[in-house]
């Protein structure tokens, strides 16, 4: 599903359970659907499950462009999803991997995260934040060692960098010469709407990550699919994007409602509200769920 189509689907699901209706009926209407892949409750029950650590680890080394020895190659998990926990919102990230290069040599250690919207601006903040507590979460107490590898990977809806012809930016610490100053710590920035606004632009990018943009957005929008099912990693993506890999317990918890929610509700202000009833609108979607959806009236949406 997309976006919009998901949030449709929360908002039924929550109705029910509202309504003191059977969840699972509500899942089984939808259960030859795909959920939308970039939601945090489904990219952390997708990508941190032990069984789909060769998803995670094909999909890390495209996102940071690591070839040959420096490549990923036996991450652990350190915020697994565990099956029958329910999600929370915590500062955690979405997924928070390590991964050990042999004695004497630091081991990585990297985060996912996924970001739809720059509220106020202070996403570049908030990042930077986020850096400062996983380096200082390396010490020991009483003891200065070497800081590990860090890797931070945010695939974000907006754009960082709105004058580069570039989807994907690494950030580093340099100096006015642009020589890096610290070169075990990265930050990566996938301008995932720049990429899929611009699929012309980017048509003969063959990258690895380009092909996961494109294979992820494939499957949000249900479209055919054979082009990459010749191809192991994303035959298993495939799979596990299918909704009814996902219990009713687990769509209803808090993680997978109320991110979604506030993101839709509350930071788009009206115009977002007109673009995604115009959206649901030409996809056919009932206008008493537009209603309930964006809030807008009736008369509002048949005009749009």
């Amino acid at each position: 599903m997309t976006r919009e189509e998901f949030v449709v689907f929360q908002r039924n699901l929550k109705n029910a359970d509202n309504s003191g209706l059977d969840l699972d009926a509500v899942v089984k209407e939808y259960e030859n659907r795909n959920v939308y892949f970039y939601n945090d409750g489904c990219i952390k029950k997708i990508l941190a499950s032990e069984k789909n650590l060769m998803l995670t680890t094909d999909l890390l080394n495209a996102a940071l462009n690591l070839v040959g020895s420096d490549r990923i190659e036996n991450p652990k998990l350190v915020n697994p999803y565990i099956p029958g926990e329910l999600g929370y919102r915590s500062v955690e990230p979405d997924l928070l991997l390590s991964n050990d290069r042999g004695e004497g040599i630091p081991r990585d250690r990297i985060s996912i995260d996924v970001q739809h919207e720059n509220n106020d601006s202070l996403f570049n903040d908030r990042l930077v934040l986020y850096v400062a507590r996983l380096t200082s979460g390396m010490e020991k107490v009483g003891k200065f060692t070497r800081l590990e590898n860090l890797h931070v990977v945010s695939f974000q809806f907006f754009d960082a960098f709105k004058e580069s012809p570039n989807y994907r930016h690494k950030v580093q610490l340099r100096n006015q010469e642009q020589r890096v100053f610290f070169e075990r710590q990265t930050v990566t920035l996938i301008e995932v709407n720049k990429f899929l606004r611009q699929k012309d632009v980017f048509a003969n990018d063959n990258s690895r990550i380009a092909q996961w943009l494109r294979a992820i957005d494939t499957l949000n929008r249900e479209a055919d699919f054979s082009e990459f099912a010749a191809d192991p990693v994303f035959k298993v993506l495939q799979n596990e994007v299918k909704l009814c890999n996902f219990s009713a317990r687990y769509m209803i918890s808090t993680m997978m409602r109320d991110v979604e929610q506030a993101s839709w509700e509350y930071s788009g202000g009206l115009k977002k509200a007109r673009e995604i009833a115009k959206n649901l609108r030409d996809k056919g979607v009932d206008i008493s769920i537009i209603k309930e959806t964006t809030k807008l009236s009736e008369e509002e949406i048949r005009e749009l």
